[in-house]
């Protein structure tokens, strides 16, 4: 039976359980209240996916301070990745259309973007996965890392 926080048929969730079982590549921090990974799209290098550590559809479901709790992590880490990337904007999206787990993606956006004053999913290109090679993701964790452990101190970077 998976603990109350998750559902078994959730893709986030199964990320999280993949996250806990320290079998993903792309994890950055473990945050009070959610999950922050490097997102396997860099198509806008630095883009982040911060997932909620309850189980909910939406934000309101989430209890008031732990909604609110989680909202600020987020924006710390969109600070954290800012720091890192010097993006021209950052965009933050909380859909769940298609994963209906509360999760933030957050996009740095960069002045040299042509389509930068839309949404990110107009770019024709956005669907074409973009990669980083291993030592430049393994430097870009590592960067974020370091400024998320000067906003949020109780974020975890290792799982034991």
């Amino acid at each position: 039976m998976p603990p109350a926080d998750v559902s078994p048929r959730c893709g986030i969730c199964a990320a999280i359980d993949r996250i806990r079982a320290r079998k993903f590549d792309d994890f950055i921090a473990e945050l009070p209240h959610g999950w922050l990974i490097l997102g396997d799209q860099q198509r806008y290098r630095g883009y982040c996916i911060v997932f909620a550590k309850t189980h909910a559809r939406e934000m309101y479901e989430l209890a008031r301070g732990e909604a609110a709790a989680l909202m600020d992590e987020t924006i710390r880490a969109a600070e954290a990745i800012a720091a890192v990337t010097h993006p021209w904007k950052m965009n933050y999206a909380c859909l769940g259309n298609q994963e209906p787990h509360v999760h933030w993606h957050l996009h740095p956006r960069y002045e040299d973007d042509a389509m930068r004053h839309g949404p990110v999913w107009i770019n024709p290109e956005y669907n074409n996965r973009v990669s980083l090679a291993d030592a430049d993701r393994r430097e870009l964790i590592a960067a974020i890392r370091h400024e998320i452990g000067i906003r949020i101190p109780d974020a975890i970077f290792a799982r034991d």
